[in-house]
């Protein structure tokens, strides 16, 4: 299985950058003309970190891009990935940086576990990744094996209950929340809601301690997360 997994991630991600499409119809029309009033996934869970911390695990860390974001507040970056094409370029953008042997990409199936050491993280971030997983409620016990205590997860998912969602449930039609790949949302394992992804966390003994979104208008759309927000971007520390 892990075999099977890892050739289909080669073959839908490669070595080729997937740029993010807009949807069809009104959603998509208004989002072409507010897009310059987004603020990105990846920004936001950057702006979560906290400083002054030594060594940082991205999970599902794809072509090491939010690691090099992140790299001049940790002393050690590290990144797994499945795809070993993915992680070959992370190899690459990182080789010729300033005091590039900070960095640590390795090829990885989260589900099989992580090859590190208990309580070795002060911080794993986990971004478009659960959704992914076979057993996300293992993959979070992995992650919480692997942070200090104390140690900060973010965390972001897609929010399959957002209103646009809602409305496509109304009518017949099937949502999607990632790429479509071959017609449909193949990649994608398990669907998220606010709830949900709270109780789960909280189960695996993780303490929330904040919840937000990316998009446009982000900050906006805080007010009422689990209807208006695309994603949840959540901090959390281990107990």
């Amino acid at each position: 299985m892990s075999k099977v997994k890892k050739e289909v991630y080669n073959e839908v991600y490669g070595s080729k950058k997937i740029a993010y499409n807009a949807p069809q119809g009104f959603i998509g029309f208004l989002y072409r003309r507010l897009r310059r009033f987004e603020e990105n996934r990846d920004q936001v869970a950057l702006n979560l970190l906290p400083t002054g911390k030594e060594k940082i695990l991205d999970v599902g860390c794809g072509y090491g891009d939010f690691i090099l974001m992140a790299k001049d507040g940790f002393g050690e970056c590290y990144g797994v990935d499945i795809s070993s094409a993915r992680i070959e370029i992370a190899k690459q953008q990182s080789r010729n940086l300033p005091h590039g042997d900070k960095f640590h990409f390795n090829e990885c199936n989260v589900d099989d576990g992580l090859p590190f050491d208990d309580s070795f993280f002060d911080v794993v971030s986990c971004i478009a990744v659960i959704e992914h997983v076979f057993n996300p409620p293992r993959v979070l016990d992995e992650i919480k094996r692997v942070l200090k205590s104390g140690g900060f997860f973010i965390v972001q998912v897609p929010n399959f209950a957002w209103l646009p969602n809602r409305f496509q449930l109304m009518f017949g039609r099937l949502p999607t929340t990632g790429g479509v790949y071959l017609g449909s949302d193949w990649e994608h394992l398990h669907n998220f809601t606010k709830s949900i992804l709270c109780r789960l966390l909280v189960e695996k003994g993780f303490e929330i301690d904040s919840i937000s979104c990316s998009g446009v208008f982000s900050k906006y759309r805080k007010w009422w997360l689990s209807v208006i927000a695309g994603d949840f971007i959540v901090k959390a520390h281990k107990k």
